[in-house]
């Protein structure tokens, strides 16, 4: 089997995306993220997901920050890029276009806008795996698209030999227990359960999760993966520990909203800038300042750019 087949397991980088004061795409402030983060062990990288704007930025800039991911990783990494589309016509487009760039696998979340019933979402994901140039991880994050993909409907779909996985962002750990229990009770060997709560990452793995995609691996990708790793040798007394460091770095980036916090903490430790797609809003000076604080007092030691 190989590897972009393959069901996506460890660590992953949900890709922030660094951009001007234009809201242009920063080329040097993304390989320099990028950069950073694969110093780390990590499995691979998503970019233009939730954390990475996607659903903000326009479809050539998308385009672009994937294919500047697959030209620096150079298949040594996973890269599974978002979709961001309403409709199944521009979802398509979007893996199409990921496809010829060389990305590996696509994160998919359900349509969004209008509520849609059980079957409406299995008919929608059956249909383009069956079409689908990549291997689709599905994701499942219902404060953003306000559907949620059933756990039973994820065992119906983890049958499917082109959908290798979920991404499950709800933060909902009953939800996350019942996938993980019923895809150990499908049978199905090449699916992957991951958690987008970084915050959650020993919790999941408790009860079977494969890893995490996860925003804090773009400031602490060492942090993450020393956490996955602690658990994965059953090191769980150390890994519990390196998990209220994580907690307490994730609470810090929190504010003001999301992913701004995120953004404003990579400004601070020079991996980029603090600005944002519109119509966010960066963090202003003052809510910079008590960020500053926040990572320093948890021993990330920031710039001159508070």
């Amino acid at each position: 089997m190989s590897i972009t087949s393959r069901a996506p397991k460890g660590v992953f980088a949900a890709l922030a995306t660094p951009l001007d004061s234009n809201a242009k795409l920063d080329p040097k402030g993304l390989e320099g993220l990028i950069a950073h983060i694969t110093k780390a062990p990590v499995s691979g990288i998503c970019p233009v997901g939730s954390t990475g704007e996607g659903p903000l930025l326009d479809r050539e800039t998308r385009m672009e920050v994937t294919r500047r991911t697959v030209e620096q990783v150079k298949g040594s990494l996973l890269t599974i890029p978002a979709t961001v589309s309403t409709t199944e016509r521009d979802v398509l487009a979007d893996i199409e276009g990921y496809a010829a760039l060389g990305a590996d696998q696509v994160l998919v979340p359900p349509p969004y806008y209008y509520p849609l019933s059980l079957g409406s979402i299995g008919d929608f994901f059956h249909r383009l795996a069956g079409i689908s140039p990549l291997p689709l991880v599905l994701y499942n994050i219902p404060q953003m698209t306000k559907i949620s993909i059933p756990p039973s409907l994820v065992a119906e779909l983890a049958a499917e030999e082109n959908i290798v996985g979920i991404k499950d962002s709800s933060r909902d750990f009953e939800y996350f227990s019942s996938v993980t229990s019923a895809i150990g009770s499908s049978g199905t060997d090449n699916f992957s359960v991951l958690t987008g709560s970084d915050t959650m990452l020993a919790a999941s793995m408790l009860v079977g999760g494969d890893g995490t995609i996860a925003a804090s691996v773009n400031l602490v990708p060492e942090l993450v993966c020393d956490l996955y790793r602690a658990w994965i040798e059953n090191d769980h007394q150390l890994a519990m520990e390196l998990q209220e460091k994580l907690l307490k770095v994730v609470q810090a980036c929190r504010p003001p909203i999301f992913p701004v916090g995120w953004k404003a903490s990579l400004s601070l430790v020079g991996l980029c800038e603090r600005f944002m797609a519109g119509p966010q809003r960066p963090a202003s000076d003052s809510e910079l300042e008590a960020l500053a604080l926040s990572l320093n007092s948890l021993g990330i030691s920031v710039g001159n750019n508070a």
